[in-house]
C-alpha cells in the first residue's frame, strides 16, 4: 500500500532519535525528508532512509516533498518554525513544549486556523494508556466523585547532558518547560482540563546548572478539584522504585542511573560533547544513555513518575502492568495492553485526522492551555501568589 502522507523532520537532535523510528514503523506515513544545520546528520539521514534533506526548515517547509511537518527543533524555535510549516500548507506536529509564550501559542494557532491546516502538541504522557484508562475510571463514575489527583516525579533529568542553551531560561531551557507539559498534561487530563489557579515555587539547587531543576505546584480545577504537581531532576531519589523500576519508556530502569549521570558530567566540554553524540547522526547510544534505560524490549506500562488519582470510593495509581484500583471493598489490578508510545501515538492522531477526518484531540489550543499552566508554575514562583488562567479549555473525550 502507497504511504498517504508524507512527513518531514524539522530537527535531527535528540528528540528524532525517537520520532524516526515512530515514522518509520508506520503503515501509511512516509519519511519524506530531515532539516538540520549540521551536513553530518543530513548525510546519515539520506543513506539510512533515502530521504530528501533540506539545510533549513524554511526550505523542508516549502518543499513539494512533504505534507505535515514534525518540528522537534530546540525550543525557541518552535513558534517560527510551526508558522512557517503552516503559512506553505503543512500539517503540523510540535514537540512540548508547545512555545516559550501564550503570544507565541496564539500566532501559532492563529496561522494554522488561517491556513486551513492542522496543529498537533506532542510528545506528553497523557498519550500513556494507564493514563487515559484513569480518566475513563473518572468518567465513569465507578469510584464515586473524583476527589483529588497526586503527581510526582524525581529522576535525573538535569543531569542529562545538556547544551548551554538548554540550561538557560530565556531559551526555554529549564525543567519546568521541558518537563512541565508531561505532568501538566496528565492533571488536565485526568481532571477534565479546565484548571482554574496554580500556586507553586520552584528550586535552582545546583550553582553549576542555573536553571529551574525542580517544583511544587498546586493546582485547583474550576470545579475546586486539587492537584499536586512535584518535580525534582536532580538525581538524587528515583520515583522508579515505586513501579518495579519501569521507566517513561516501558523499559527497566537501572537502579543507579541517578550516580552514573551525575558522574558522567564532568567539565562543560565533555558534556557537550557527550549530548551530541546522542543526537542524530553522532555515536551514542540514545535510548540507554538519555534514560537509564536497559535496551531491552518492553517490560511494562510506560510510568512518568507516579500518578495517585483518588475518589470518593477508592485510589488509582500505575502498576507495571496497568493500573492498581484500591475500592473501599478490596485492591484489584487493571492489567493494560502497552500500547503505542507517546510517538506513535500523535503521529497515528495526526494521520487519522488528515486522511480519515478524525479530531485532533491534542491540538494547539489544549497545548496553549497546557503551556498557560506551565508558565504559572514559574510566574507564581517569582511572584510568590496564586495565577488564575484564562486560556482553559475541557479535556478531549
Amino acid at each position: 500500500m502507497a504511504k498517504e502522507l508524507r512527513l518531514g523532520i524539522a530537527g535531527l537532535g535528540v528528540a528524532s532519535n525517537a520520532i524516526i523510528p515512530a515514522v518509520v514503523e508506520h503503515t501509511n506515513v512516509e519519511l519524506a525528508a530531515g532539516a538540520d544545520v549540521r551536513e553530518n546528520a543530513l548525510a546519515q539521514f539520506r543513506a539510512e532512509y533515502g530521504a530528501k534533506t533540506f539545510a533549513s526548515v524554511e526550505a523542508m517547509c516549502a518543499s513539494g516533498d512533504v505534507d505535515a511537518v514534525y518540528v522537534c527543533t530546540p525550543n525557541r524555535f518552535h513558534c517560527e518554525n510551526v508558522i512557517s510549516a503552516a503559512e506553505h500548507g503543512k500539517h503540523v506536529i510540535v514537540e512540548k513544549p508547545m512555545a516559550l509564550t501564550l503570544d507565541e501559542c496564539e500566532r501559532m494557532n492563529a496561522a494554522a486556523e488561517k491556513n486551513g491546516v492542522l496543529l498537533l502538541c506532542g510528545h506528553s504522557k497523557a498519550f500513556d494508556v494507564p493514563i487515559r484508562k484513569m480518566r475513563e475510571i473518572v468518567v465513569g463514575g465507578e469510584l464515586g466523585k473524583l476527589g483529588m489527583i497526586n503527581t510526582w516525579n524525581y529522576n535525573e533529568f538535569m543531569f542529562r547532558p545538556r547544551m548551554p542553551q538548554e540550561l538557560d531560561p530565556a531559551q526555554g531551557g529549564n525543567v519546568v518547560y521541558n518537563q512541565g507539559p508531561h505532568q501538566v498534561d496528565i492533571v488536565r487530563l485526568i481532571g477534565g482540563g479546565m484548571v482554574r489557579s496554580v500556586r507553586a515555587m520552584t528550586g535552582v539547587w545546583d550553582a553549576s546548572r542555573r536553571a529551574e531543576g525542580a517544583w511544587a505546584a498546586y493546582v485547583e480545577f474550576e470545579d475546586g478539584t486539587p492537584a499536586t504537581l512535584v518535580y525534582n531532576g536532580y538525581a538524587h531519589f528515583d520515583t522508579c522504585e515505586f513501579t518495579a523500576w519501569i521507566g517513561e519508556g516501558g523499559q527497566r530502569r537501572h537502579p543507579d542511573t541517578n550516580l552514573r549521570a551525575r558522574a558522567a558530567i564532568r567539565s562543560a566540554a565533555d558534556e557537550t560533547a557527550l549530548k551530541e553524540s546522542r543526537r542524530y547522526g553522532g555515536s551514542g547510544e540514545w535510548a540507554r544513555q538519555a534514560h537509564g534505560e536497559s535496551g531491552e524490549r518492553d517490560h511494562g506500562q510506560r510510568t512518568f513518575g507516579l500518578t495517585i488519582v483518588s475518589c470518593a470510593h477508592g485510589d488509582v495509581r500505575q502498576s507495571p502492568e496497568g493500573l492498581f484500583v484500591y475500592a473501599d471493598d478490596a485492591k484489584r489490578e487493571i492489567p493494560l495492553p502497552p500500547g503505542r508510545n507517546a510517538r506513535q501515538a500523535e503521529i497515528d492522531e495526526l494521520y487519522q485526522a488528515v486522511a480519515m477526518g478524525q479530531p485532533v484531540y491534542h491540538g494547539g489550543r489544549w497545548g496553549e492551555a497546557t503551556l498557560e499552566v506551565v508558565l504559572a508554575i514559574m510566574e507564581s514562583a517569582r511572584e510568590r501568589r496564586e495565577i488564575r488562567m484564562s486560556h482553559q479549555i475541557p479535556s478531549p473525550e
